[in-house]
């Protein structure tokens, strides 16, 4: 298992700021609805998993963010 958790006090990178911005500005449905917003939340998410698991080499399946 690898803990990523820093809490609260770390400060954002330059990169996942703009990464994350058209998420929390564009892409804010809940992923586990059928609108559209929420099919966008999903794909986001999804690409999410599939992302972190190619760096980490591991399966979408075996990502968890909390």
């Amino acid at each position: 298992m690898i803990y990523l958790d820093n809490a609260a006090t770390t400060p954002l990178r330059r990169e996942a700021l703009e990464a994350m911005l058209p998420l929390l500005t564009e892409t804010y449905g809940n992923p586990s609805s059928a609108h559209a917003a929420g099919r966008r939340a999903r794909a986001a998410l999804d690409e999410a998993h599939e992302t972190v698991a190619r760096c980490l080499g591991g399966q979408p399946r075996e990502v968890v963010f909390t």
